[in-house]
């Protein structure tokens, strides 16, 4: 009998014995072993053993398409008259890296069902990609949400979408709700560990749209190299590396220099905001993404990025969702990049592959082939949005301690230049608070202003004072027009006419008081509001520029928010009386200032007289 110590896959043969599945190759290896003893493996059914021995057997009963190149290849395999277009798959038994192992029909009538591999570049379906049904109580989880929200129908869709899938894509146009379709949907799959990665920007918009669901105790903000995980756990990009060790293969590292803290919290759920960002596989964020992934079992993508402009750019995306175009590197190169490869010689004599990737081929094939991973809608698709949606965008300013010290410096300055603020201290308190947010605020404007314009929208931003119209003119540059009270009527009249009619020009930025009336911007689909002015008519009307009688598309209007400073209050006074409310949503166009109150609000709270 064959000495089973002597073979090279002897645990793997071992382990067959034990094999418990429902897989008819697999089960057929172990009855041969049963009956005849020990036998040599070859290397690719050791792999397919270990692969497959805990995978369950699907029944699909599918019919697929495939390519013409598979169809010529199970015409010459079965001795058909012609190339099947599309076969039935009965059953995936398995997988390999690069296949699917199958049992099925090849063409209509077939008396027996052979099983066969299928090379998943070469089908036209994910076969493991089995919709789950889903059965969502929408009423139970607006009593949940302490803000009052009442989804909107295309949010009741993409819900069901990210439930149905273990692995997608959520594609929305931004300004949809990407944010609060995950959260809701992560609270319905009953997840009970959620890792969000998502730009550092972003992480308080996240916070609070979890927390409007869930207790802040089970929601953590992941900074610095402090690892204290939660529920839910939000961390940006920049980050992951003092969580992650990638280790190169040629190192030799000690215990304590290799973190695994990413892979070892287990996590069941894991949210990619803003996808994209993990695009280029040589990057290490993605790199950490990657290793992660493969112990996470659910993964949700969310990016309003166009994706199918360069669809290498894609690949990584949908290799995070499991699709079978991304079996094969070369072949989605070839097939979908319009990609060549040529040899270029190094200076060492030796000689090395290129590749050019940066084209786009087949891409109605590609779309056919990744439509279920995938959702996407746009505004303008006849959404059952409302004509204005306003929120704010809370955000973090890298120095608070530089915040707390700005009036005091100011008020050194004046001192030294003989200046006394009396009785208007408190008002000249919030200007220079205010003018100071305003530039720390630029950064976060420019960023949603970037993400509009990727999806194609004109962008108006609005802003109270010089040096943050400056620092934003001078960032888009030939891409904006400004219009601001130094400027005579022509040149505010050119840029109007600019924004409106050349399609170069992708950003207005407008003085909220100078271009905030009488003008008409309906080429813009999202308006930002850098700063807060005191008068809430102001914002209103500033508002609509973009929303009036010729727009057809809704207009997202975004007030950045930074938490900790004046602005949250500013903010805050604005939503506490119903009519200055109204008036920010643009229903009224009162004429009120709220600085008196707000000023009385800081002597309140500062107990000062």
């Amino acid at each position: 009998m064959l000495d089973v110590s002597k073979l090279k896959n002897r645990k793997t043969l071992l382990k067959l014995e034990e094999y418990a599945g429902n897989n008819e190759y697999l089960l057929s290896l172990k009855e041969r072993l049963e009956k005849d003893g020990p036998f040599p493996l070859s290397p690719s059914n050791a792999e397919y053993i270990e692969k497959n021995f805990y995978f369950e057997s699907l029944n699909i009963d599918k019919v697929v398409g495939i390519t013409d190149f598979l169809g010529g290849q199970l015409k010459e395999k079965f001795h058909l008259n012609h190339s099947p277009e599309k076969i039935l798959v009965e059953t995936v038994l398995g997988q390999t890296e690069k296949s699917y192992h199958v049992k099925g029909k090849v063409f209509k009538n077939q008396k027996y069902s052979p099983v066969f591999y299928v090379p998943k570049t070469q089908i036209f379906d994910n076969l493991l990609d089995v919709e789950i049904e889903v059965d969502v109580d929408f009423d139970v989880l607006q009593k949940m949400d302490n803000r009052g929200w009442t989804l909107f129908n295309h949010q009741e869709e993409g819900v069901k979408f990210l439930l149905s899938k273990k692995s997608c894509i959520l594609a929305d146009d931004m300004g949809l709700g990407k944010t609060i379709m995950s959260v809701v949907s992560s609270i319905v799959v009953k997840a009970e560990r959620i890792l969000i990665v998502c730009p550092a920007n972003a992480k308080i918009n996240w916070f609070r749209e979890i927390n409007a669901f869930i207790d802040s105790d089970d929601i953590s903000i992941i900074s610095g190299k402090v690892w204290e995980p939660k529920k839910y756990t939000i961390i940006n990009y920049d980050i992951l590396k003092n969580f992650h060790t990638i280790t190169d293969g040629r190192k030799n590292y000690g215990e304590e220099e290799i973190n695994r803290d990413l892979i070892e919290e287990n996590f069941d759920l894991i949210i990619l905001d803003e996808a994209h960002s993990v695009k280029n596989p040589k990057a290490n964020r993605t790199k950490i993404i990657n290793e992660i992934c493969k112990n996470i079992d659910r993964r949700w993508l969310l990016t309003g990025t166009p994706i199918a402009n360069r669809p290498m750019d894609f690949f990584n995306l949908l290799k995070l969702c499991e699709s079978p175009v991304t079996s094969s590197w070369k072949y989605y190169a070839f097939r979908y990049c319009d990609g060549t490869k040529f040899r270029k010689k190094l200076k060492s004599g030796q000689y090395r592959d290129i590749w050019l990737t940066d084209g786009a081929s087949n891409l109605e094939e590609l779309h056919e082939r990744t439509k279920s991973l995938v959702l996407r809608r746009m505004k303008s698709d006849h959404l059952d949005l409302p004509p204005k949606i306003v929120a704010p965008y809370y955000m973090e300013i890298d120095d608070m301690d530089q915040y707390g010290r700005v009036f005091e410096e100011y008020l050194e300055w004046a001192k030294s230049e003989g200046k006394r603020l009396g009785n208007g201290r408190h008002m000249v308190e919030l200007v220079v608070l205010r003018k100071y947010l305003a530039l720390e605020k630029v950064k976060q404007s420019v960023e949603l202003a970037a993400q509009a314009i990727d999806n194609g929208q004109k962008v108006i931003i609005f802003t109270n004072f010089t040096d943050s119209f400056d620092e934003l003119m001078m960032y888009f540059g030939k891409l904006a027009v400004g219009h601001n009270g130094k400027m005579n009527s022509t040149q505010k009249q050119k840029s109007i006419d600019d924004f409106q009619n050349n399609d170069k020009i992708k950003v207005f930025v407008g003085n909220l008081v100078s271009a905030g009336t009488a003008i008409t911007l309906t080429e813009a689909e999202v308006v930002i509001m850098n700063d807060l002015d005191f008068v809430p008519s102001n914002h209103a009307q500033a508002e609509d520029r973009a929303y009036r009688i010729s727009q057809d598309n809704t207009v997202n209007v975004y007030y950045p928010i930074v938490i900790g400073t004046i602005d949250e209050m500013v903010y805050g006074m604005l939503q506490k009386k119903r009519s200055i409310i109204s008036t920010v949503i643009g229903d009224e166009h009162e004429s009120i200032d709220v600085s008196e109150d707000l000023i009385s609000a800081i002597k309140l709270t500062h107990h000062l007289p």
